[in-house]
């Protein structure tokens, strides 16, 4: 696809997220826009296509920390989800810890190294639990079992914020694809895009459920999702200690 073609999808997509979203929406698509600016994203685009394990390394240590293994437990998967009316699955979760791992990837080249995991779990509760405060305060605690069986209930069919949601990740993708030369995928994105969706979404979720909303709006989704766009702009080292 020519590169005059992918500025054109970025345009469109563009539009239409602003078509759903108003004016509220147009410092996230900003924002999204600006990823191509970075070089971090740049790396995390490059990564995402290669096989995971080049950029993810042996994450088993990650995945048995507290709030993964309640996450793991906490959550079924796609199909058990579908059938339960559960709108979070087990792999949409885990696709959000693998952004973080890639985030820290696109800043530092690590692959190795109990301090990077630190770093990454650290980043994936202040996310979780502060949304897009998470370069405020001190380190949150770590949900336990019953936080992720309400998390999996909340819902994405109120205020179109799951429509919006999926429209800026194909805004996002479409800005990955100017970047990589790569097709744009309207209807299933990239990894690396896919991921930074999913993200958005598990942080919209939380977000509802700490004001004990059983539904996610569209004020949730451009905070989720800016969230997420401030974190791949942000130095692992700045994170809170």
């Amino acid at each position: 696809m020519s590169p005059a073609l992918v500025d054109g999808a970025v345009a469109e997509s563009r539009a239409l997220m602003l078509e759903l979203g108003g004016r509220q929406a147009t410092p996230l698509a900003a924002g999204i826009e600006a990823l191509a600016t970075l070089p971090a994203f740049t790396t995390m685009a490059t990564a995402s296509t290669a096989s995971r394990p080049q950029w993810a390394g042996l994450v088993d240590d990650l995945f048995e920390r507290p709030a993964l293994k309640n996450a793991k437990a906490g959550l079924r998967n796609a199909l058990a989800s579908t059938l339960s009316g559960d709108t979070l699955y087990r792999n949409v979760f885990f696709s959000f810890a693998d952004a973080i791992l890639l985030w820290h990837y696109g800043h530092t080249q690590e692959r190795t190294g109990s301090s990077r995991l630190d770093v990454v779990y650290g980043a994936l509760l202040r996310l979780l639990q502060q949304g897009e405060n998470f370069l405020d305060g001190a380190a949150p605690a770590e949900p336990d079992l019953e936080y992720f069986h309400r998390l999996r209930r909340v819902r994405l069919t109120e205020d179109d914020a799951y429509p919006l949601l999926r429209r800026a990740g194909r805004m996002i993708g479409a800005v990955e694809a100017n970047l990589t030369e790569g097709k744009v995928r309207v209807l299933r994105g990239t990894m690396l895009t896919s991921y930074l969706t999913f993200s958005g979404q598990v942080i919209a979720m939380a977000r509802a459920l700490r004001d004990s909303r059983q539904a996610i709006a569209q004020g949730d989704v451009l905070a989720g999702l800016q969230a997420v766009i401030t974190l791949v702009g942000t130095e692992p080292a700045a994170l809170p200690v």
